[in-house]
């Protein structure tokens, strides 16, 4: 992971005219979406196989969607101190409009990453509001999520987004709050399909759902039913830190809804489930493209007016 953030203190600003957006429909019209897919699942599952406790903590929707807005505040507040810190009450304004996170909620939530030293207390003026900061360890994993993405689109494209990033890691410090405003203000994002909501809303269930989508085994007969390779519960429980019932009650859930199985051919999922696990992550990709853009303009002023 160190080699993603250098200590370089030079920037050179970049052509961002030449680092094409894409809409959702775009990304998967191309030839290379599925390989750039693929690549991030890889590396996301290689995260969460070496690191099932930290993981953890963000897996599920609810969390993840609390993390991203507590990141956002982060970054805001550290590239503008006049800007609201990360506080319960900031929190709670940041996703209140998704409805899955009350006020009660988002207190607890920040406790608990304060026991486990994902963030740390800010010094505030205000002693009685307990402002909050995140920790270095925190804010890399977060730039190593981004440029997992920003990877995958290269390989898209070319266009060489993650080795701007790698040069300049405040790219990354800039885009993190644009790509996950973008997110948390799309309902897509927040209130995913059926097929895949039971594995979303579930600590598990992302890297489940990763592992039921990176090896497509070949084109179904059935157009309803794509063949997939996919480990047995007792592989992936290992593999995540998790107890077999785990894993085994999540399968039974996404089968019973007839988008899991298995027959004489070998392990299926439903090709509806394929399709909106690929929508959603070319929601992801075509955010992360377009907040990339916006930050690579920030950085360029904030060079400019130095």
């Amino acid at each position: 992971m160190n080699g993603l953030f250098m200590t370089q203190t030079g920037f050179a600003p970049s052509d961002h005219e030449n680092v094409p957006s894409y809409t959702v429909d775009d990304l998967m019209a191309l030839p290379g979406f599925l390989q750039c897919l693929n690549f991030c699942n890889q590396q996301l599952l290689a995260i969460h196989r070496k690191m099932p406790r930290e993981v953890r903590y963000v897996a599920d929707l609810r969390r993840w969607v609390m993390t991203h807005g507590a990141l956002a505040l982060n970054f805001s507040h550290k590239i503008n101190p006049d800007l609201p810190p990360l506080t319960a009450t900031n929190l709670f304004r940041e996703v209140e409009h998704t409805g899955i996170a009350s006020p009660n909620t988002v207190t607890s939530y920040l406790k608990e990453i304060y026991a486990r030293g994902y963030i740390t207390l800010l010094s505030k003026a205000d002693q009685r509001v307990r402002a909050y900061a995140m920790t270095e360890f925190s804010e890399k994993m977060f730039y190593l999520y981004l440029q997992i993405s920003l990877q995958g689109l290269d390989l898209i494209d070319g266009a060489g987004r993650g080795d701007i990033a790698s040069a300049d890691p405040c790219i990354l410090t800039h885009m993190h709050p644009i790509f996950a405003r973008h997110m948390l203000n799309d309902p897509v994002y927040y209130a995913p399909p059926p097929s895949i909501a039971p594995l979303i809303n579930t600590t598990i269930g992302i890297s489940v759902l990763n592992e039921m989508t990176r090896a497509q085994k070949a084109m179904p007969l059935d157009a309803d039913r794509v063949y997939v390779d996919l480990g047995s519960a007792s592989a992936m429980a290992k593999h995540y830190g998790v107890s077999r019932g785990n894993v085994a009650r999540l399968l039974s859930k996404v089968q019973n809804a007839g988008h899991y199985g298995q027959d004489d051919r070998g392990t299926w999922v439903s090709a509806q489930l394929l399709q909106d696990h690929y929508v959603l992550q070319a929601l992801k990709m075509a955010h992360s493209a377009s907040a990339f853009i916006e930050a690579q303009k920030l950085r360029t002023e904030e060079a400019s007016r130095k």
